[in-house]
């Protein structure tokens, strides 16, 4: 029930042609807290009410007036206003009186002489509505403001989780081409240093064809390095490409062009992949988004091992079909999450990274990525010494 106090400082237009009546109703009223323009008939009251340059929230009125009577009146208002509370007192029962009231949508309709009591009681129901309306009104643009908010936070995320990520692809990238690029490099010196050096006796047939068979090695040596480098490149791409295109795929394929990005990483710190695929169903994706999850949730394995310098590091990646959906298990060796940290894990800016040079947002990206944008489910447990993310998502 709304307080009394609702009443304090609404303003009323009070409609009766009789002087007394609307003295005696104007001072209580008054009591009430609420302010009070008055009209001597229904012609006055429309006049005010369309000229007041002050909100008027309620109407107070009587129904026997000269010039416009009270139900005219408010006939025109409504024309103006359909939902202002409109409160009618009137001296006579007449039926006919209570069903015009009725097709005006009044609020109240009061006796005279009017009882006071009930006469608050009435303005309290037939404003409360209105005020109700508006209160849900305004919570509603504040819970508007608050998404707004979430949306733009949720937006500085994902460019966040896409520079943190794009610094572990240039990582990534600078690793696969370590060696290619140390190959070319050899190989080139090679073809320098027997240019520069004679080692070739060009007067002769042999030696001629030597040349040509030493120079045609070296170069295909360089164009598969190349070829190694520029396959990279374009695995790199296809992940950062922004377009979100759905596809109906085996879930094999976005596991595979993760392993293909990040394998190389994982190998060179003695990291141990074993993919247990058993997945047959399609599941409707956007790839680059579910590579992203799955290279997510990799380095972060990784990056654990390196800190706890783990030997016999293994990530264990298993896939099995189940009813109408698919299953995904990324198990990783390298110690529990802490069982006051776990149910943070999908929290932003949560990290466990003793060094801080975690984002925080990886994770909750990934969970943003698998059950807002697929519909599906990714949750963390502790089993066999060590982590496993799981990852169900609907099948086609």
């Amino acid at each position: 029930m709304i307080d009394k106090q609702i009443l304090k400082d609404l303003t009323v237009l009070y409609a009766e042609d009789e002087e007394a009546i609307q003295n005696g109703i104007t001072e209580t009223l008054n009591l009430f807290e609420l302010n009070v323009i008055c009209a001597k008939n229904g012609e006055e009251g429309l006049s005010i009410f369309k000229s007041s340059n002050k909100k008027i929230d309620l109407i107070l009125t009587d129904i026997k007036m000269p010039k416009l009577d009270g139900l005219e009146m408010i006939k025109k208002i409504r024309e103006i206003d359909k939902d202002i509370p409109v409160i009618i007192t009137t001296a006579h029962q007449e039926t006919t009186f209570l069903m015009q009231s009725i097709e005006l949508n009044i609020s109240a309709y009061v006796l005279k002489p009017i009882d006071i009591y009930k006469l608050q009681d009435n303005l309290i129901k037939a404003i409360e509505p209105k005020v109700l309306k508006e209160q849900l009104i305004e919570k509603n643009k504040k819970l508007q403001i608050e998404i707004q908010k979430n949306e733009e936070k949720q937006k500085v995320m994902e460019i966040q989780s896409r520079f943190a990520a794009m610094g572990e692809m240039i990582s990534m990238i600078a690793h696969q081409w370590r060696q290619p690029l140390a190959s070319i490099g050899t190989a080139s010196f090679n073809l320098k240093y027997k240019l520069l050096s004679g080692k070739f006796d060009l007067t002769t047939k042999e030696g001629r064809e030597e040349q040509t068979s030493f120079f045609t090695n070296k170069l295909d040596e360089i164009e598969f390095y190349v070829q190694n480098l520029t396959a990279t490149i374009d695995d790199f791409r296809d992940f950062y490409k922004t377009d979100k295109i759905f596809i109906d795929t085996n879930i094999e394929k976005p596991l595979q062009n993760s392993l293909k990005i990040i394998q190389k990483d994982l190998q060179a710190n003695n990291i141990e992949v074993i993919l247990n695929h058993k997945s047959k169903k399609n599941i409707r994706v956007c790839e680059n988004e579910i590579t992203h999850v799955f290279i997510n949730i990799l380095k972060n394995a990784k990056d654990k091992f390196l800190e706890k310098n783990a030997n016999d590091a293994k990530i264990e990646i298993s896939t099995q079909d189940l009813d109408n959906s698919v299953k995904i298990d990324i198990y990783d060796n390298g110690g529990e999450i802490e069982k006051e940290n776990i149910d943070f894990i999908f929290e932003p800016y949560f990290s466990t990274k003793k060094e801080k040079n975690g984002t925080g947002i990886g994770l909750y990206m990934s969970k943003i990525i698998i059950e807002n944008n697929h519909n599906g489910k990714i949750y963390v447990s502790n089993t066999k010494g060590g982590v496993c993310f799981s990852i169900i998502l609907e099948s086609v």
